[in-house]
């Protein structure tokens, strides 16, 4: 009896150390959530990720959930039309943004500023070369006219402003300011895909009309 007892004492002490070894080694992944709606696609940043951007009367983060990008996104998009009206940086070649929303994945970051307000910024890009950076960082440059593209969204005065346009030229990318993060540690058994949260946001005619 008091073999099988030390067996079994065994067995369980073997047993406990493989499975702690599984979670020794760690696999460092970028945080993020890949978001889509019935017409637009992009990627949410967390409160916690660095960012070389700021807000008028900044005072905090938030992380967007997916009726936050679905408001910023409705308003958005019925108002920026009219924002755009003058088509700065959009002839010739350049495409008018306001006419091809569709093409241009999202980056969305937000923010919270001295009233209480959540402001939602967001970032489009329309640029193959830089499909999978997208999802791994924010991702700024200098020219490339209509392709690259940011917008601000209150989501509380419901006041859609700040639209800048890149100005024509070559692209050139912006270099980060800050290391990028954060990086989160998980167990390597742990490794899990990022989400992709579908909001299922249904739009009437007149806001499916870009």
């Amino acid at each position: 009896m008091k073999k099988l007892t030390l067996i079994l004492g065994l067995t369980m002490l073997i047993s406990s150390a493989a499975m702690a070894q599984e979670y020794v080694v760690p696999e460092e992944v970028w945080y993020h959530t890949e978001v889509m709606g019935s017409n637009y696609h992009g990627y949410v940043f967390n409160k916690d990720w660095e960012v070389d951007i700021l807000v008028e009367n900044q005072d905090g983060r938030f992380t967007p959930d997916d009726i936050d990008i679905a408001k910023a996104e409705k308003m958005m998009q019925k108002k920026i039309a009219y924002l755009n009206r003058e088509h700065e940086n959009q002839e010739g070649m350049c495409p008018i943004i306001d006419e091809h929303l569709t093409k241009y994945t999202r980056q969305y970051v937000g923010f919270t500023d001295i009233h209480g307000y959540k402001i939602v910024w967001i970032n489009g890009v329309w640029d193959e070369k830089m499909s999978k950076q997208l999802s791994q960082d924010l991702v700024l440059a200098s020219g490339g006219c209509g392709h690259y593209w940011h917008i601000k969204v209150n989501l509380d005065t419901e006041k859609v402003y700040g639209l800048e346009v890149n100005e024509d030229g070559d692209i050139q990318y912006i270099p980060r300011k800050k290391k990028p993060g954060p990086r989160i540690s998980k167990p390597k058994n742990d490794y899990k895909v990022q989400r992709i949260r579908k909001t299922g946001i249904m739009h009437n005619a007149d806001e499916k009309k870009f």
